[in-house]
């Protein structure tokens, strides 16, 4: 997905692919010698996929747009084909990490615009399946997905970064039952929920915290737990609210130590502060992976599992 022109956004052919067997949109185009000029109608909505991909394919030196208003239904149309297209022999790893990403950022962020929607709860578990069925049945799916990864922070994308670091590490370390490895990527999917009664002012602050507004922060896990707990399962519930406590004891909201924090909890707290270090914040700017990981090791002595930190370096090193 890239930027807006007048009213259009555009898009790419893997991600139209994705869309179903008839197209649920209105297409546009721009040809390499029309830059500049408005986007005029290519293919119209209900119109075959293959005959639409097959023009698409004649213009490879064309962009692609659709209309802003129709971006609901092209999210849509790509959720509703996703459980398939993950199953697709034809499908690239590459293509079905972009899509699936794409979807899964969507879906997010419409939960943390509306945490309290049932719809959208359904509509993250079962984006939540699909990363685990992609991950546990296609080679090079987590390599994939990490590779688009974002390097600017928005609470949603940093969630699915988190759950797919999360699930990458927790199958190289633990061999969990898949029910329960999809309980942990739920909870990694929706750890930072309760961020979305933080004010925007106080997440978004460019400089330093005060004391009084780093409060109002540590509150998040207790508030993503309140928002779910009647609506998720105990490991899932169990990363929201404990994914910043410490192996020393110093961590929020419980000051839990060493023998008191999950292996979940454990691996969801160093993904978690991985993808925060190496992602561009408010207050910061993003630090390349080996920097990120010397930080972790040498300045944040006592926040994690070491042996799970060591096999989280290793499993980047391989990924």
């Amino acid at each position: 997905m890239a930027a807006e022109l007048k009213g259009f956004v555009l898009i790419n052919r893997d991600e139209v692919a994705a869309c179903g067997r008839q197209l649920g949109f209105d297409l546009y185009t721009v040809s390499l010698d029309d830059v500049g000029a408005d986007p005029h109608p290519f293919c119209r909505k209900g119109q075959a996929m293959d005959s639409v991909l097959a023009a698409m394919d004649e213009r490879l030196l064309a962009k692609f747009y659709i209309r802003r208003q129709a971006l609901q239904s092209y999210y849509a149309d790509m959720e509703a084909s996703l459980s398939g297209l993950l199953e697709d022999p034809q499908v690239s790893v590459g293509q079905k990490s972009q899509v699936l990403h794409r979807c899964a950022n969507n879906v997010l962020k419409d939960v943390y615009d509306d945490p309290r929607s049932g719809e959208n709860l359904a509509r993250t578990k079962d984006i939540t399946e699909n990363i685990i069925k992609f991950t546990m049945g296609s080679e090079g799916s987590v390599p994939g997905l990490l590779r688009l990864s974002s390097h600017d922070y928005y609470t949603f994308t940093h969630c699915v970064n988190v759950s797919v670091f999360g699930v990458g590490l927790m199958e190289r370390i633990d061999s969990l039952s898949r029910d329960d490895l999809y309980d942990f990527a739920l909870g990694c999917i929706l750890h930072d929920v309760g961020k979305t009664e933080v004010a925007d002012a106080i997440l978004n602050k460019p400089g330093r915290l005060t004391d009084e507004e780093f409060e109002v922060i540590k509150s998040h896990p207790m508030e993503g737990y309140a928002l779910m707990e009647d609506k998720l399962p105990p490991i899932a519930l169990d990363v929201i609210l404990h994914h910043h406590e410490k192996f020393d004891g110093s961590g929020y909201p419980h000051g839990l130590d060493e023998k008191n924090i999950s292996d979940y909890s454990r691996v969801a707290a160093i993904a978690d502060v991985y993808d925060a270090l190496t992602t561009n914040r408010p207050y910061a700017d993003a630090r390349d992976p080996f920097k990120a990981l010397t930080l972790m090791k040498q300045k944040m002595v006592g926040h994690f599992e070491q042996q799970k930190f060591m096999s989280f370096v290793e499993f980047l090193s391989t990924s």
